[in-house]
């Protein structure tokens, strides 16, 4: 598979979530050749849960600070995000066969989330958080 590559279109005007942005690329490689290798998943599921909760609650900070009005909803997607991994992680520990193909599901999962989240969810407040950050 090709490897995720930053694009200045992946931009949200904020030098802080933009460079938080491209760690969750790093770690989605990182997933990638983990599981290609048959490397330790379990390490990247540790990353990306530490990734998760800095970067929800500095953007949610600065979401707030900003006023931005779509902030609970933006909020909602975030704990839905949690709860998706914490539930995948307990799948993927349980152990078995089958863990292969989670994380093949989690990568595929994590590229889609990048793009519709960042490109949707995090464009919306591209304009509110950019002026208040830049």
């Amino acid at each position: 598979m090709a490897r995720l590559e930053w694009s200045e279109s992946y931009s949200v005007g904020v030098e802080k979530l933009d460079a938080q942005h491209k760690v969750l690329i790093r770690i989605i490689n990182q997933l990638e050749e983990e599981r290609r290798t048959g490397g330790l998943i379990v390490s990247v599921f540790a990353e990306l849960r530490r990734y998760v909760r800095e970067h929800f609650r500095d953007e949610e900070k600065m979401m707030a600070d900003a006023g931005y009005p779509g902030l609970e909803a933006h909020k909602a997607g975030h704990r839905q995000f949690e709860e998706w991994l914490t539930s995948i992680e307990m799948a993927y520990n349980s152990g078995g066969a089958s863990a292969y193909y989670i994380a093949e599901s989690v990568h595929e999962f994590l590229k889609d989330w990048l793009i519709t989240h960042i490109l949707a969810a995090d464009m919306a407040y591209k304009k509110t958080l950019g002026k208040k950050n830049s």
